[in-house]
């Protein structure tokens, strides 16, 4: 990929692998991108620039047709070609790249218009804070939400595979099916990580990209990084995270009472660092916690909070930590 380190933002854009690689990033067939990006870092303003572009419409929820970097290239090319035979003057006012933005965003504009009304509809439950919900999917699985969270699956579910996608927490009761004597996978996609089960109980936790947590109660599920090529089958009692900043998995055995607690409006806390303590609570009520010494946010505490007290809990969290806990605004000051 040597001839890359000559491009400008314009030559990006007009590249049908660099266009693929933005996006669909996670396609095997792209990973040479990412690594040249990585192995390159003087090109990392340039290559920005035409990320920004092409990424300011969402291609990424269902693969995209061939045809449509094939025409978007061709259009690129052929509008490039017209900007090239425009008046001087207007060339010394503007950078290239910035008319050349212009032009693709139009471009995509068009495109994503033709684009969005061929995309399959997909079904949305969410949770608010503090509040969970229980769900039945087409297949007569059961999934149990947490607060802030939310699950989407393709509309027309019976024409597709068995997928989910998922943000925040929830636990899966997978129904079992066969179909012409095959064994009908499911899959839950959360962050850049898939879990693929057959007939299970499990629990994933996906609050941010960075770490992805599977805890297994019944059944067998393969928890995997595609875009890694990382992958691990899991047994009962297993517990699985990966971290992106570290990049790996790590499993280990746990008690699934510590993390599907929250099925039953708690949560149970084993030796665990009180800002964690308090990220989860954050993610479940949407409030703020503010540690005014450093040393109590490192403390580790075990206990059970409950969350259909907010004063119970709070009192409970106080006697843990052995602080005052007091309230201003949407936040508590743990000092």
């Amino acid at each position: 990929m040597d001839k890359y380190g000559d491009y400008q933002t314009e030559d990006f854009l007009q590249d049908e692998s660099f266009i693929n690689w933005v996006l669909n990033p996670e396609e095997a067939s792209n990973r040479s991108w990412a690594a040249w990006v990585k192995s390159n870092p003087h090109k990392k303003e340039t290559v920005q620039k035409a990320i920004d572009i092409i990424r300011s419409f969402d291609f990424k929820q269902e693969p995209v047709a061939e045809s449509f970097y094939t025409d978007l290239k061709q259009s690129i090319d052929q509008t490039i070609g017209y900007s090239n035979q425009a008046a001087p003057k207007m060339a010394t006012l503007f950078p290239k790249w910035l008319s050349i933005a212009a032009v693709v965003t139009g471009i995509l504009l068009g495109g994503a218009a033709v684009y969005y009304f061929m995309q399959p509809s997909y079904t949305v439950v969410s949770t608010p804070y503090a509040a969970t919900k229980t769900i039945w999917l087409p297949d007569s699985s059961e999934v149990v939400l947490n607060a802030n969270s939310n699950i989407r699956y393709l509309s027309s579910w019976n024409k597709h595979k068995r997928e989910v996608w998922i943000t925040g927490e929830a636990f899966f009761k997978v129904k079992h099916i066969t179909t012409a004597g095959e064994i009908q996978h499911f899959k839950v996609y959360a962050a850049n990580t898939e879990i693929e089960v057959l007939g299970t109980e499990f629990n994933v936790k996906s609050i941010n990209n960075n770490a992805i947590g599977v805890m297994l109660q019944k059944g067998k599920v393969k928890f995997s990084v595609p875009a890694r090529k990382m992958q691990t089958i899991m047994q009962p009692a297993d517990y699985c995270q990966y971290n992106a900043s570290l990049g790996k998995i790590i499993t280990s055995p746990a008690d699934p009472e510590l993390y599907i607690s929250w099925m039953k409006h708690k949560y149970r806390f084993e030796k665990t660092p009180a800002r964690e303590v308090c990220q989860t609570l954050t993610a479940y009520f949407g409030y703020g916690f503010i540690f005014r010494h450093a040393e109590l946010a490192e403390q580790h505490i075990s206990g059970t909070l409950e969350l259909q007290n907010e004063q119970l809990l709070l009192s409970t969290l106080s006697e843990l930590l052995n602080a005052s806990i007091t309230k201003s605004g949407r936040d508590f000051i743990i000092e």
